[in-house]
């Protein structure tokens, strides 16, 4: 075999291997919740739909798994398409604090039930250069992420930079080790689980595919016990059209 065919082969092995590799996490993932929602059933049916209380908490815990296996299913979905993704973004100018202020209302419970203060530091004239649907999952899964790191009594803070397309998500939540911060855009990674109960671990992984399809950064930075901020600089319209004909 040549170099150029050893090298055809190894890539397709390589291939091979994250395609298993995928498989196995995503069967990993939906085993868990699977697995919950069987064992509450099994649990109703051999006597605990007796007592009202017993089952009703059960049933809202099998709501619970259900929704959070939902929820993974939905958020595999969009790691697919994304990641099989080829054609240029359909990118316009979006006025970013009306976008906010959509992800701010889908989030709204989250805050209230984790006493999450939101802030939006936004003009009303601010733009981003994005895809409408994709710049809301961005914001949203940030968001999200921000307000389940954050404790009681914090605040997240959604900001305009100095230039147009660069924004930050910012929070006072309990931050990250330098060294989780290249790891937390893997798929199904979680620093940790207990905080994350309910994540599907692919919120992050989808902000940053989405963000390479339109040529833009992402830097974070974080101190423990202080909070996190999530850097976010999307091209303009030229450097993005230059970016996608790569």
């Amino acid at each position: 075999m040549d170099g150029q065919g050893a090298s055809k082969q190894g890539e397709k092995d390589s291939a091979q291997v994250s395609s298993a590799d995928w498989i196995a996490e995503v069967s990993h993932e939906l085993r868990l919740p699977i697995a919950n929602i069987k064992l509450l059933i099994e649990t109703l049916l051999n006597g605990a739909l007796d007592d009202k209380a017993i089952a009703t908490r059960m049933l809202m815990r099998a709501q619970s798994e259900a929704e959070r296996l939902q929820s993974l299913v939905s958020d595999l979905l969009s790691v697919e398409q994304l990641a099989s993704a080829r054609s240029e973004v359909q990118a316009e100018w979006l006025p970013l604090r009306k976008r906010a202020e959509y992800a701010l209302e889908s989030t709204s419970k989250l805050a209230k039930e984790s006493a999450v203060k939101v802030e939006l530091k936004i003009p009303n004239d601010f733009r981003v250069y994005a895809n409408p649907t994709q710049l809301d999952q961005v914001l949203l899964n940030l968001l999200e992420n921000a307000i389940k790191f954050t404790p009681a009594k914090g605040q997240v803070t959604i900001r305009a930079g100095e230039k147009e397309g660069v924004f930050s998500v910012e929070d006072t939540g309990v931050g990250m080790p330098s060294q989780e911060i290249p790891k937390i855009f893997q798929r199904f990674y979680r620093i940790d689980r207990a905080k994350t109960r309910g994540s599907t671990g692919l919120g992050l992984s989808i902000v940053k595919h989405i963000l390479d399809l339109h040529g833009a950064k992402i830097t974070v930075s974080s101190q423990e016990g202080k909070g996190s901020i999530f850097l976010l600089e999307f091209p303009s319209p030229k450097w993005a059209r230059s970016y996608a004909s790569e």
